[in-house]
C-alpha cells in the first residue's frame, strides 16, 4: 500500500534528504532560541518531541537506503541527543531526559506503525 513511498527513486531520495536536512536545521534553531509564550494554548512538549522525531524518522526512511536499526536511529538518537546538550548551555532551556525518552518514542512509533503494523520495507 505504501510501499511506493519508501522505494523511491535516487533524484527523489535526494530531495527529500535535503529537505530532511534542512527540517533538522530548523529544529535545532527552534530548540535552542527562548520559548514563545503560546498564552492560553499550551501543547505538551513531550508530544511536540514525540511527533517530531515520528515525521524525522518517516522523512529520514524515505529519503535513506541505509540499515534503520544501525544507521537511521544512532542518527536521529544522536541528533536528539545533541539538541539536549546544546540547550544545557542556554539559559532559557534546560537539559531533560524525558525529553530525549519522547524523541526516541516517537522512533519507535514510527517503527511500530510503518514497519511492523503495515511492513512497508522490509528490515534488513
Amino acid at each position: 500500500m505504501l510501499t511506493h513511498l519508501f522505494n523511491l527513486p535516487f533524484d527523489k531520495r535526494r530531495s527529500l534528504m535535503l529537505l530532511f536536512l534542512a527540517l533538522l536545521v530548523i529544529g535545532l534553531v527552534l530548540a535552542l532560541i527562548p520559548s514563545p509564550d503560546t498564552g492560553d494554548v499550551k501543547i505538551n512538549d513531550k508530544f511536540m518531541h514525540t511527533t517530531a522525531f515520528l515525521a524525522y524518522a518517516i522523512l529520514f526512511d524515505m529519503a535513506s537506503s541505509k540499515d534503520f536499526w544501525r544507521f537511521q536511529v544512532p542518527l536521529l538518537l544522536g541528533y536528539g541527543a545533541l539538541i539536549e546538550v546544546l540547550q544545557s548551555f542556554t539559559p532559557w532551556r534546560m537539559f531533560s531526559l524525558w525529553d530525549f525518552a519522547a524523541d526516541a518514542l516517537g522512533i519507535l512509533l514510527y517503527w511500530m506503525l510503518f514497519r511492523v503494523l503495515l511492513k512497508v520495507k522490509t528490515l534488513a
